[in-house]
C-alpha cells in the first residue's frame, strides 16, 4: 500500500506540475498577445492599470490636432507604439498648412493633397517630440470619420505624403502600418494594396471574435498584425502575428 501511495503521490505531483506549466504558458500567451490603445478620448479617465504594451495616439482625433495627455499616457505603459490621425479636407484647407515639398500648379488637388499629408506628418512628428514620445513603429489611422475628398487619387497622395514625412526621421526610419476598417479603406482609397501591415478595426466586443478576425483578408496587402476589440471604455488589440517587442515597441523604462 505504501508503494501504491508513493506512486499516486508522484503521479499527482506530476499532474500539478503540468497544470502549473500550462497555466503559465497560457497566461504568458494572453499577456503578450494583447495590447491596449489610448488617445485623447481617454484623457478624462486615464486607466489606473499599468500596461505592458500600448499604442498611443499622437494627434487628437484629426490631423493637425493635439492629444493633450500623450505624456501622461506614456507613463501608464511599459512600452508603446504610436499612431496618428490622417485626413484630406480638400481645398481651400490643403493650401493653408505650409508649402512643399512639391511645387504645385494652382488647382492641382493631387499635388496639394500630397503636400498636406506631408505637412501633417511633420506636425505629428513635432507633437510627438514635444511629448517625449518616440517609437520605431507608427500606425496611420485611416477612417471615414475624418475629412476626405471624393478623389481616390488625391486621398492616396495624401497618405503617401504622410508616410514620406514620418519616414524622414533620422537616424532611423520608423516602420509604418495602417489602422483601418476594411469597408472604410475601400471607400477612401479603393482597392489600394499599399503593402503595409494592417491593424484591423472591427467593432468587435470580444477577444474570441478578434482572434478569428486575424484570418480576414488584408485590404492593404500587408500582413494582418492586430485586430481591435472594445471592452467597456477601452480598446484592446489581439496580436495576430507575435513580434519581437524590441523591434516594434519603445521601452518606457
Amino acid at each position: 500500500m505504501s508503494i501504491l501511495y508513493k506512486w499516486i503521490g508522484t503521479i499527482a505531483g506530476l499532474i500539478c506540475l503540468i497544470v502549473v506549466i500550462v497555466s503559465a504558458v497560457v497566461g504568458y500567451s494572453r499577456t503578450i498577445n494583447q495590447t491596449v490603445d489610448l488617445s485623447w478620448p481617454n484623457c478624462s479617465h486615464l486607466p489606473a492599470s499599468h500596461y505592458s504594451e500600448a499604442i498611443l495616439g499622437v494627434t487628437g482625433g484629426l490631423d493637425f490636432s493635439v492629444n493633450p495627455c500623450l505624456g501622461q499616457e506614456i507613463a501608464v505603459a511599459n512600452s508603446y507604439e504610436l499612431y496618428v490621425n490622417t485626413g484630406n479636407p480638400g481645398f481651400p484647407r490643403i493650401k493653408q498648412v505650409g508649402t512643399g515639398p512639391k511645387q504645385c500648379a494652382d488647382r492641382s488637388l493631387v499635388c496639394y493633397s500630397y503636400n498636406y499629408g506631408y505637412q501633417a506628418g511633420l506636425y505629428a512628428l513635432k507633437r510627438a517630440d514635444l511629448a517625449g514620445a518616440h517609437s520605431p513603429f507608427w500606425w496611420l489611422d485611416v477612417e471615414t470619420d475624418n475629412s476626405w475628398t471624393s478623389s481616390i487619387e488625391a486621398n492616396r497622395a495624401d497618405i503617401t505624403g504622410m508616410i514620406n514625412a514620418i519616414q524622414s526621421i533620422t537616424p532611423f526610419r520608423p516602420v509604418l502600418g495602417i489602422y483601418t476598417a476594411s469597408i472604410q479603406w475601400v471607400s477612401l482609397v479603393s482597392h489600394w494594396k499599399i503593402g503595409l501591415p494592417l491593424w484591423l478595426g472591427t467593432g468587435d466586443t470580444s477577444i474570441q471574435k478578434a482572434v478569428t478576425d486575424c484570418r480576414r483578408p488584408s485590404v492593404t496587402g500587408g500582413s494582418v498584425l492586430l485586430t481591435q476589440y472594445t471592452v467597456g471604455q477601452l480598446d484592446y488589440n489581439y496580436v495576430c502575428i507575435p513580434r519581437n517587442p524590441d523591434s516594434y515597441f519603445i521601452s518606457n523604462g
